[in-house]
């Protein structure tokens, strides 16, 4: 018989067993696809955002470049023009260097104006990337000049949404922010850098911009493409001798601050915020396939100690253990590959259920996919498990012994190895369990921790949007000044609006530093002026928020640039730097060239500004009156119901003042506050899931365990009560034999579980890595599971008739 043959056989074998025992097939199956479909989605993730190479030329030499300012405990931020043209012309190791900054692009032309995301970069942009369009060509040197800079390089996605994959784009004029650009470019499929970029309008720095004077104007962030063989860290090393030269020729501007620049790889810059929790993700799923794999294993083991008199027949008429062995194995293979199949359905029901629930919070979501690498992975971890829960039955129930299986009868065998190695799977099970929950505990408490954080506004009730002002339409303070007041007298007299307000930065929006002197405080020569946060707000803003004031008031009528200067600060910018409680009437000045002594008027309770889980900052918020900006973030207070009702009545007054600008970003500020510990809510709901899986896969581990334990032990059961053993005497005996197992596996989960909770130290808040409380609950939890799981099984072992049983043997 060739080897094909008996491969036939062993698998018309394999599904005529499986027929007669369709509940076993059914339970191994879906084990299986449960841990094989989570592994598949979660790799489907991790695949498309941390192992896919980005789709540019050599994405390893790519790096991103900002500033340090040690003294202002400010990282990674932009920089000012002549410090961009330090980075091309001072140091020795990169091949190219580019710059770009985001921008606000709105399309007209069309039924209603449309918002596109852009990114200003210059001329060498494309080329440092490495990408050349699709159609066209990118920008020339010629037009980073103010003047010649009316040109615009599309995204395909871009090209796709709004022109329809038009081949004869090129050549077109488009109506951007007031002012006709020529679309000269089209990028490949996938090319977008940043994310959010839509459209490439060239860079074109004024006179104004390139002085040495506007060192400190840092609005650019530089990317820069490695000489090769470079490393990072001889960039670093690199660029702190180019730290050192500008020391010496601007000692005010650099040394004071502390000064350096800060290098990350493009990779670490766009997913370095995911990527620990991506792997912390990966793992977690993989304990719930080896924790299914258990669950299958044992009940492998089982069904091979029940069918051992088979065996042991067989082995009699010749067959040999490689034979038996190979049959065992075929079982377990076929199981593994349907629960593959059926795990491929799963993954790719779960990639769309998890991209969903991340939305635009990861980074690269777009090209993540079900493709050939997660279909191997697929197959791969389809073979393996096959294998991994298979061998353990093979080897054991190819064991066969022929006297001892006519000796038990057709109840079949059950020996010691067998035994142990099915006791040591649940202990697996459960030990793996608990590491899990424990995971799932921390970041959940975690979780609950952030969200009862004091955000210092009530976010019901708020809808947000943003705009911006076009400079052609636009050009001067008195403009946009006039229609923010027209806007504004516009949405209060709306019949459901409390309050509505402006801002240049919306809560959990980001940072926003201003340096500032206060009046009567002489800086010391060698100290650097202190940074705080600044925010330029309309006179409802705050009240929009519901901000509380602790004293003095808010500003009202501040809407003209004559009318008085006025701030308001926050309770940590007043205990800071008038910790007497005398804040109120003291003056302080912005650094600008505007900017005047402005008269703190109030102080309000901590906004936290820049996220839940970050320390508020001293915060300065001014008037948008004397800081006109043409970026505007608007709040609007619903009297009430439902925020979003007041969309079509805010977007009609909008147009009824100016039609061509698009409100975009629209959300309720309880989505942006959602959306700001997102990845903490999918860390922990996942981390949870996982940890149920392998709970219930755990729990029915044990009942299995137990329960076969109580068939093979039916005779002793009967004559134990034969001889006087009460119900309740059997059912001791039984539970014990559960929950040795679980105090095993619990004693091995908690030492494992140390580890997990250092691994997770730095994704915490508001919570210790070895709380007490979570251990202790997680351990409680698992022991309750256990205990019922064992109960069932022991319940049955009671109502043994011990005439029955003696006589069933």
């Amino acid at each position: 018989m060739t080897t094909l043959d008996t491969l036939r056989q062993d698998l018309r074998y394999t599904l005529r067993a499986l027929k007669k025992s369709p509940g076993f097939a059914v339970v191994a199956v879906l084990a299986l696809a449960l841990g094989i479909g989570a592994n598949s989605a979660v790799f489907s993730v991790v695949n498309g955002v941390l192992l896919t190479p980005p789709p540019y030329a050599e994405p390893d030499r790519l790096a991103h470049l900002g500033g340090n300012m040690a003294a202002l405990d400010l990282l990674n931020i932009s920089v000012s023009v002549p410090e961009y043209q330090d980075l091309r012309s001072r140091p020795h190791v990169f091949e190219s260097v580019a710059a770009y900054h985001p921008a606000s692009a709105t399309l007209t032309g069309g039924e209603t104006p449309q918002r596109l995301g852009a990114a200003v970069a210059t001329a060498s942009f494309f080329s440092t990337l490495g990408v050349k369009p699709a159609l066209g060509r990118g920008f020339t040197e010629e037009e980073e000049v103010p003047g010649r800079h009316h040109v615009v390089v599309l995204t395909d996605t871009a090209w796709r949404v709004h022109f329809a994959r038009d081949p004869n784009v090129l050549g077109r004029d488009l109506q951007l922010s007031g002012e006709s650009h020529t679309v000269v470019g089209v990028l490949p499929p996938g090319v977008a850098y940043p994310s959010w970029a839509e459209v490439y309008l060239p860079f074109a720095p004024t006179d104004e911009q390139r002085e040495e004077r506007r060192r400190g104007a840092r609005f650019l962030s530089v990317l820069a493409r490695l000489k090769p063989g470079v490393t990072l860290d001889g960039v670093r090393q690199d660029l702190a001798r180019v730290t050192r030269d500008l020391e010496a020729d601007h000692p005010e501007r650099y040394r004071k601050v502390g000064w350096s620049f800060s290098v990350l790889s493009l990779e670490e810059e766009v997913v370095g915020g995911v990527r620990g929790t991506l792997w912390l993700l990966l793992g977690a799923v993989g304990f719930v396939l080896l924790v299914a794999c258990s669950s299958v294993a044992n009940l492998l083991l089982a069904r091979a100690a029940a069918r051992g008199r088979e065996v042991s027949i067989r082995a009699a008429l010749g067959a040999g253990r490689g034979r038996l062995a190979a049959q065992f194995l075929t079982e377990s293979l076929v199981l593994s590959v349907a629960g593959g199949v059926l795990g491929l359905l799963l993954a790719l029901w779960g990639t769309d259920a998890l991209l969903a629930l991340v939305g635009d919070a990861l980074p690269r979501a777009s090209e993540v996919r079900l493709d050939a690498r997660p279909l191997l992975f697929t197959a791969g971890v389809s073979l393996l498990t096959g294998l991994l829960f298979g061998l353990g039955p093979a080897v054991q129930g190819s064991r066969a012994d022929l006297r001892a299986a006519m000796h038990e009868g057709a109840r079949g065998s059950d020996g010691r190895g067998s035994g142990r190695l099915r006791g040591g799977l649940v202990v697996g099970q459960v030990a793996l369990a608990l590491v899990l929950l424990v995971g799932a505990g921390l970041l959940s408490k975690s979780f609950l921790a952030l969200r009862s954080v004091d955000a210092g506004f009530t976010p019901e009730g708020v809808l947000t949007g943003n705009l911006a002002l076009p400079e052609s339409a636009y050009p001067d303070a008195a403009r946009k000044q006039a229609f923010q007041r027209e806007l504004l007298a516009r949405l209060e007299s709306l019949p459901g609006v409390e309050s509505a307000g402006f801002t240049t930065l919306l809560p959990l929006g980001g940072r926003s530093d201003q340096s500032f002197e206060i009046e009567g405080r002489p800086k010391e020569p060698d100290a650097q002026w202190p940074a705080v946060e600044f925010r330029a707000v309309s006179a409802g803003y705050l009240r929009a928020l519901k901000a509380t004031l602790r004293q003095g008031q808010l500003p009202e009528g501040v809407e003209g640039p004559e009318s008085p200067w006025q701030v308001v600060i926050n309770k940590t910018f007043a205990n800071t730097y008038w910790p007497q409680g005398d804040a109120l009437g003291q003056r302080l000045k912005p650094h600008g060239a505007t900017a005047q002594w402005t008269t703190v008027v109030g102080i309000i309770d901590d906004v936290r500004e820049w996220g839940l889980d970050t320390p508020s900052r001293p915060t300065a918020y001014y008037s948008v009156a004397q800081y006109p900006s043409a970026y505007l973030g608007l709040a609007v207070r619903a009297k009430r119901g439902d925020p979003e009702a007041l969309r079509p009545s805010i977007e009609a007054e909008l147009r009824a003042v100016d039609a061509s600008l698009p409100l975009f970003g629209v959300a309720p500020l309880t989505s942006i506050v959602d959306g700001s510990i997102a990845s903490r809510q999918l860390a922990a709901l996942l981390m949870g899931l996982f940890a149920g899986t392998a709970l219930l896969l755990a729990a029915l581990g044990i009942a299995g365990v137990i329960g076969y334990s109580v068939t093979q032990r039916t005779r002793e059961m009967g004559i134990r009560m034969a001889l006087g053993a009460t119900r309740t005497s059997v059912l001791t005996l039984v539970l014990k034999q559960g929950l040795r197992l679980t105090g095993l596996g619990v004693a091995v989960g908690l030492a494992l579980s140390l580890g997990l909770a250092r691994l997770l130290d730095a994704m915490l808040y508001g919570v210790a890595a070895y709380d007490v409380w979570t251990f202790a609950g997680v351990a409680a939890l698992l022991s309750t599971v256990a205990l019922v799981a064992t109960w069932l099984p022991a319940r049955r072992a009671t109502r043994v008739d011990p005439i029955i049983a003696l006589r069933a043997e």
